[in-house]
């Protein structure tokens, strides 16, 4: 949870730096609410409902199982750091790639060249897919 909601506000911060702090928005906010509820949640809810490596009856009876939790082998602070960085990383990515590719040469509704709403929009369906991708990467 902690790596999609910064790798969701990353670019809002960095795109705080290239606008000067206008107060402009990068992502449009229906698809910025939508995006912990429907775009990130229903793949790890999935996920954490179909994910059994055991079953019900083996964990019940063999509790060394449960040592890796009880260890913090699994979460404990060099995996929450090692997440964080990258978050920060792959959003910063991101965020640059499209905007120093995009802003220049994709036409608008208009067809005018550049523009936010076009980088923005990229800038965020690249981070649901990514975001999603890990989700996936991880799983196995």
């Amino acid at each position: 949870m902690f790596y999609k909601n910064i790798l969701e506000t990353v670019p809002i911060y960095m795109y705080g730096f290239l606008s000067l702090f206008s107060g402009v928005v990068i992502y449009n906010s229906l698809l910025y609410i939508s995006f912990n509820t429907c775009y990130t949640a229903l793949p790890i809810i999935w996920f954490a409902t179909q994910d059994s490596e055991y079953t019900k009856q083996l964990l019940a009876y063999r509790p060394r199982f449960y040592k890796i939790g009880l260890n913090d082998a699994h979460f404990n602070k060099w995996v929450f750091t090692r997440w964080v960085f990258y978050a920060y990383w792959q959003a910063s990515l991101i965020m640059f790639l499209a905007f120093y590719t995009l802003e220049a040469f994709s036409p608008n509704y208009h067809g005018m060249n550049g523009g936010m709403f076009v980088a923005g929009n990229f800038v965020f369906a690249a981070l649901v897919i990514v975001a999603n991708m890990k989700v996936l990467i991880s799983s196995f």
